[in-house]
């Protein structure tokens, strides 16, 4: 009986491994260099990856997985990669081209100042946080907001509660909600290194370009670990009583919650 029990154990072993596809790899733009956390996956999966600080990924794809392998990145365009290509099992070295995008002219009164587009709400008892390992990452947390005339952002404040790696790299992306797509509108990825000697404080990022919010859309605000450097951790925030929505892996299913981060928006309004 035994003897039966391990063979059927190591059938069921080869069956995994025969189904499931691992997919390594490199990315890199039309230049040859290396491109950085790069979104690897399936639209609408769990799925999912981000490629390393040198452009290298490696990705474990379940049986049954035969839609296009999705690589998107804020700085260029979204390249998919047909099944037939990633099931071979040989590395790939998927090329991103650069996304253009025309910036409109922006006019800012000299007297303008920064005016909250999303405020403070009502704190939530614990905290909120995301993890990471490598690749191994934890969710992409924030919150949904529209504002009644056009502004560009001027600072998003996060208020960090606490962090247990040693050192961490977030990484922040300002939406366009449009049905079940998530468009960036920065062309710049935005990255701040955090570490565990500083605990408890707000995070104060600057974008270096015009983010324009306009009226009558819907926006995604959001922050999530993008680099452990090799360790496990979390990213610990303080809530809000606000419409949450967090992100599964890198593409996968939106849930919503009634807390998120407290993540603050200001910005100049666009005369």
């Amino acid at each position: 009986m035994r003897k039966f029990s391990l063979l059927l154990l190591s059938v069921m072993m080869q069956t995994v491994c025969f189904a499931q596809v691992t997919v390594k790899g490199n990315v890199v733009n039309e230049r040859g260099e290396a491109v950085e956390y790069v979104s690897i996956g399936f639209e609408d999966d769990s799925v999912g990856v981000i490629s390393d600080a040198k452009g290298h990924f490696t990705i474990k794809i379940p049986a049954g997985r035969k839609k296009e392998l999705s690589f998107s990145h804020v700085s260029y365009l979204t390249t998919e990669v047909p099944y037939q290509e990633y099931a071979k099992g040989s590395e790939l070295t998927v090329v991103l081209k650069d996304r253009v995008v025309e910036l409109a002219e922006v006019v800012i009164g000299k007297k303008n100042k920064p005016k909250t587009i999303v405020g403070k709400g009502i704190p939530a008892p614990g905290l909120v946080g995301t993890s990471g390992h490598g690749s191994d990452l934890g969710p992409e947390g924030g919150v949904l907001f529209s504002c009644s005339k056009s502004y560009v952002i001027s600072d998003i404040l996060i208020n960090i509660a606490g962090i247990t790696f040693e050192q961490c790299k977030v990484s922040i992306n300002v939406y366009e909600r449009q049905g079940k797509r998530f468009v960036n509108i920065h062309q710049k990825p935005i990255y701040e290194t955090l570490t565990k000697s500083k605990n408890k404080y707000t995070l104060d990022v600057r974008p270096e370009e015009d983010i324009v919010l306009k009226p009558k859309k819907e926006y995604y605000v959001s922050i999530n670990v993008v680099d452990g450097y090799g360790e496990k951790g979390y990213l610990n925030m303080k809530a809000y009583m606000k419409n949450g929505l967090y992100r599964d892996a890198v593409k996968g299913k939106t849930k919503k919650f009634p807390i998120c981060p407290a993540i603050q928006v200001k910005g100049y309004e666009v005369e």
